[in-house]
């Protein structure tokens, strides 16, 4: 289990979970980040593990999403203590993140709840 992210991958979620109105990235125990420039500068500091925070529809919940760096990969995993999922995204692959954080996550949540579109 990874406990870095490499600054590039970090870079580039940053930028694809901006674009989002609903999903949010924060390092672990921080509040999510406001913009892309707060997040470059946090991640120039820090190579610890992101978080995507994905909502879920018609809930309060929240389900967090650790990614780290495995080799050429980003490794993104639900935070959970019973049924966690993960899946691997190459980085060249990264600005498709949405759909592999979508599955995970709805694989996560019990039936009938699911996550928040992008």
């Amino acid at each position: 289990m990874s406990s870095t992210i490499d600054a590039k991958h970090a870079k580039l979620l940053a930028e694809v979970i901006d674009q989002s109105t609903k999903w949010q990235l924060q390092p672990e125990k921080k509040t999510p980040f406001k913009s892309t420039d707060e997040a470059f500068a946090y991640i120039e500091a820090h190579n610890e593990p992101l978080y995507i925070l994905v909502p879920v529809n018609d809930s309060e919940e929240e389900v967090m999403v650790k990614a780290s760096t495995e080799g050429d990969d980003v490794l993104l995993q639900t935070v959970s203590m019973q049924n966690m999922q993960e899946a691997k995204v190459h980085h060249s692959h990264l600005k498709l993140v949405e759909s592999t954080v979508t599955e995970l996550v709805n694989a996560q949540l019990s039936d009938g709840k699911k996550a928040a579109s992008f």
